[in-house]
């Protein structure tokens, strides 16, 4: 989420990184002009030979944000991927789009705001990959704007399954909160969710959204992507979702990537131990607070 009544990316902070590289781009949609950081070499490196290098059971490396990188089976997907965001991260992504962009198959996008379907990102992805765009009928116009070609575009719809590269996704319905946790004025009731079904697993992202009974009557959820924000399921809600589905791996995300104020906190501020610390033992032994770019590897049984 940011910058709500605001479809594109505004440059509102810059974030420097001696190890990193910056190139200037031209103005994203509202004609700010940012500086793109990129990933630190070596890290990102590393972290790319290592996603080359798995080919048995589930991996998932964080990105920052609700972004993820997930690989199963020889398919790479990236979920809400933003790794080009113009001056706003408070630290670089722990690969560039560029460097993804040879391997992704898939780029799963849950709503329209620029944190989560980014520009930049996408117009990287867009030429130097040949990824497959899913998102909901809610981000057809950024899409357009974006220039993505129909051909490369799979619509979802809440409620409703489909199969992408040989993988079974069932989208969600999302309905996006705001402040204080009410639910956003102009939430879109086409926003999504999703539930990945690769080889025995599934991963559940419920993108951004207030806590529905469609995420409680999910069923076997083995990984959980959770944001515990303001505008998502804070604290009472996160704790509730998660002792319902009883994830096998609990992984906060929506938090500790872009800077925090007070205007901005309802979105970037995550409380994730708190989460952590009102769970039963057994599930806190689940909870991983991983860092930007960290594996977290699930066999297949």
């Amino acid at each position: 989420m940011t910058g709500y009544r605001c479809r594109g990316s505004v440059a509102v902070a810059f974030a420097i990184n001696l190890a990193s590289v910056f190139v200037v781009v031209a103005q994203e949609e509202r004609g700010s002009v940012g500086s793109i950081v990129s990933a630190d070499t070596a890290r990102a490196e590393a972290m790319l030979a290592e996603i080359r290098g798995h080919t048995n059971g589930l991996a998932l490396w964080w990105t920052g944000h609700n972004g993820w990188l997930i690989k199963s089976d020889g398919v790479l997907i990236g979920t809400d991927l933003v790794l080009a965001d113009p001056g706003r991260r408070k630290n670089p992504p722990p690969v560039s789009a560029e460097q993804i962009a040879p391997m992704l198959n898939v780029s799963l996008i849950t709503h329209g705001h620029g944190d989560h379907f980014n520009g930049p990102t996408t117009r990287i992805l867009l030429r130097k990959s040949k990824c497959v765009f899913v998102l909901p009928t809610s981000c057809l116009d950024e899409a357009k704007q974006f220039g993505i070609p129909a051909e490369r575009i799979v619509v979802a719809h809440p409620r409703e399954s489909f199969e992408i590269q040989g993988i079974k996704v069932d989208a969600l319905r999302a309905i996006h909160g705001n402040k204080r946790g009410a639910v956003y004025f102009d939430a879109n009731l086409e926003d999504c969710g999703y539930v990945l079904h690769l080889g025995n697993k599934t991963v559940m992202q419920p993108g951004d959204s207030v806590l529905l009974e469609d995420h409680l009557f999910v069923k076997h959820v083995n990984v959980l992507l959770f944001s515990p924000t303001e505008h998502n399921w804070l604290i009472e809600d996160s704790v509730t979702a998660i002792q319902s589905l009883e994830p096998d791996v609990i992984l906060p995300q929506h938090r500790d990537t872009y800077p925090t104020n007070e205007q901005n906190r309802f979105w970037t501020k995550g409380f994730p131990f708190e989460v952590k610390e009102r769970l039963p033992k057994e599930l806190q032994k689940r909870f991983r607070v991983v860092e930007m770019g960290e594996r977290v590897f699930v066999a297949y049984q």
